[in-house]
């Protein structure tokens, strides 16, 4: 049962309060009413400071935000929203703009979306679940929604919470600085909170603690997962094979020749909550045929760099590499496959079912530490798919030979912003 002065001191105490300074997100949406706009990320990436980017320039009373991480709206139900909002035109006059926080705890959260929507009110809502970007937000909506992801910060956000912001031409002093941060990013990761501590102890604890919730709240509480050991060694083993194939199969046969008794359709279904509170990514191998990369063996790409820290001895620098050039194309929205016949190309990007670009990523200083074998595939995959734009990315190494662009990792994250 709604507790209406608890809710009304909440809607007083966000009205008085100054909106924390926070971070510039680039992540940018339409400020419409005709669409619900739907911001899903991950925990901890950023999603309640980035509702703030967008209310600081709207009128203060004309603002209504719920955080439904907040007790007070425990067991809050879809007809509640009616109440809530006489409170606040009681006290502040009608709102015109509607910020539901972590609406995944709302059971029946579609109908109060719609509802709001219907009384043309400018509706805005986050969520820390893959299922409403994977088709729920949608349906439920009536193509009336826009959806985007907010993953944590990019390469180029976090020079900006570094007070860094470079700019051509960079002096050799300032290119080396962003090297070394670029460094810090492939090795802490852009959790805001984990990137604005300076403390490494607390930063490890940051990111414990965020896998922790991952794991308790968001599928041990989420599903009711039974077997919690064998949860937490599959996060386990997915963590440690970033950057590379994940087999359902062979982390069944690592489990049953340790003594577990566990179905392979359960790991199957482990495997699906662990991606649903985008913890991690799946990438299928790019074919012409929808079944067979429906059924090929995944690559898996964590969220953020920090969780493969807790999980590994010492830094691979290359799969670290992979991964923010993964995590940078997820943000631009583009689609995204691997690629392997005989030799593997470690993103495809697709657009209209078509394959248009290759991109091969490298730990290399300069062209001798290039591999031959990873450029001659790079070429025989452009040929076999047809695709003319190739690309190699690297730690230091500029240059275009033979329809094969040669780029720093620190330049490509940064295109757009030099």
């Amino acid at each position: 049962m709604l507790e209406k002065d608890l809710v009304l001191q909440y809607l007083v105490d966000f009205q008085e309060k100054e909106l924390p300074d926070f971070i510039e997100r680039e992540l940018r949406v339409p400020l419409k009413k005709d669409y619900v706009i739907a911001v899903i990320g991950p925990r901890r990436s950023g999603k309640t400071f980035y509702f703030y980017q967008l209310m600081r320039d709207l009128p203060r009373e004309e603002t209504l935000y719920l955080n439904f991480e907040h007790p007070i709206f425990e067991g809050f139900e879809t007809k509640d929203i009616v109440e809530v909002l006489k409170l606040h035109r009681e006290a502040f006059g009608e709102p015109k703009y509607v910020f539901l926080d972590e609406v995944q705890n709302v059971h029946g959260w579609e109908r109060m979306a719609r509802y709001l929507n219907d009384e043309g009110y400018h509706t805005f809502l986050t969520g820390s679940s893959s299922k409403l970007l994977s088709g729920e937000i949608a349906t439920s909506m009536r193509g009336r929604s826009l959806t985007y992801t907010l993953l944590p910060f990019s390469f180029r956000e976090f020079l900006r919470a570094k007070g860094v912001h470079p700019k051509k031409p960079l002096s050799s002093k300032k290119e080396a600085m962003v090297k070394s941060m670029l460094t810090e990013y492939l090795n802490w990761g852009g959790f805001p909170q984990v990137v604005l501590e300076t403390n490494e102890t607390v930063r490890e604890k940051l990111l414990s603690e965020y896998l922790d919730m991952v794991v308790y709240k968001d599928i041990v509480e989420r599903y009711g997962v039974r077997n919690l050991h064998v949860m937490k060694m599959l996060i386990r083993s997915l963590m440690r094979s970033f950057a590379k194939e994940f087999s359902v199969h062979a982390f069944y046969n690592t489990l049953k020749s340790q003594g577990m008794k566990v179905g392979k359709g359960v790991l199957y279904e482990y495997l699906s909550y662990v991606e649903d509170s985008m913890s991690v990514f799946l990438l299928k191998k790019f074919s012409y045929s929808l079944k067979v990369s429906e059924l090929s063996i995944p690559k898996v790409y964590p969220v953020d760099a920090g969780f493969t820290r807790m999980f590994s001895f010492s830094p691979d620098i290359g799969r670290l590499m992979e991964l923010a050039v993964f995590l940078e194309l997820k943000r631009k929205g583009r689609e995204v496959y691997y690629y392997k016949n005989h030799r593997e190309v470690d993103f495809v990007i697709v657009e209209r079912g078509m394959p248009i670009e290759l991109i091969q990523v490298t730990y290399a200083f300069d062209r001798s530490d290039i591999k031959p074998r990873e450029v001659e595939g790079l070429k025989k995959a452009g040929e076999k798919l047809k695709v003319d734009r190739k690309l190699v990315i690297t730690w230091d190494y500029s240059d275009e030979k033979e329809g094969v662009e040669f780029v720093p990792l620190w330049k490509w994250l940064l295109r757009g912003n030099l």
